[in-house]
């Protein structure tokens, strides 16, 4: 059976000052160093170019140059390699920036967990799903828990802010979450920090999917 690849990244900013920033922020390609530069916050832009650091990582991971590649968008806003076979998708929430990466379509989602949204659950989410949600003991994690695996699902498909939350409904199959009435996605999920992450890789090639701990990565 074929071993496909599966590796997760997770930087956090508050190891970052003014100095390191600056001098990190030399590293990264010119749209980034741009996109960073219109932001206003400087949180904004501390996560801003973790994300490019970590893509970068990935990259050479993978034996590949960082800046022989390049990131081109798709038509719902997902971006992906021009010239390497891999993928990748990023997040951030808080003082974390993630990225992933795998040789088959991939999306993530990394939420702080914070008070559970009963108002936002009813908009998003389905009765069944709400239904959970009710009786459960951890409101606060589970509505993030769902939250960060519906939004691993449009990421991965690519489909992202252009389809809603309540399109599809998560269930229990065999103890693993599965999105209703499509076996082809297999999820991936963590906690660290108070954080909840997701994975959602598209399992239409067959092989085996394994994710090893999450590297924590420190730039100096």
């Amino acid at each position: 059976m074929e071993n496909h690849l599966l590796k997760a990244y997770l930087f956090d900013i508050s190891n970052l000052n003014e100095e390191s920033f600056n001098k990190l922020l030399l590293g990264v390609k010119k749209y980034r160093r741009e996109k960073i530069d219109k932001l206003a916050l400087k949180q904004s832009k501390y996560l801003s170019l973790a994300v490019e650091l970590l893509i970068k990582k990935a990259l050479e991971d993978q034996g590949i140059n960082y800046l022989d590649e390049e990131i081109v968008i798709g038509e719902y806003g997902k971006p992906s390699f021009k010239h390497s076979k891999y993928f990748f998708n990023t997040s951030h929430s808080g003082k974390y920036a993630l990225c992933v990466i795998s040789d088959v379509e991939i999306g993530c989602d990394i939420e702080e967990i914070k008070e559970y949204k009963e108002r936002v659950a009813e908009r998003f989410f389905s009765a069944k799903e709400n239904k959970y949600l009710e009786i459960s003991p951890e409101k606060d994690r589970l509505f993030y828990r769902f939250w960060t695996l519906k939004e691993s699902y449009l990421k991965c498909i690519g489909k992202g802010l252009y389809a809603s939350l309540n399109s599809f409904e998560l269930d229990n199959k065999e103890n693993d979450v599965v999105i209703k009435g499509k076996d082809n996605y297999q999820f991936f999920e963590e906690e660290h920090d108070g954080y909840l992450i997701a994975i959602c890789l598209n399992t239409c090639v067959k092989g085996d999917y394994k994710l090893g701990n999450i590297s924590l990565i420190q730039f100096e």
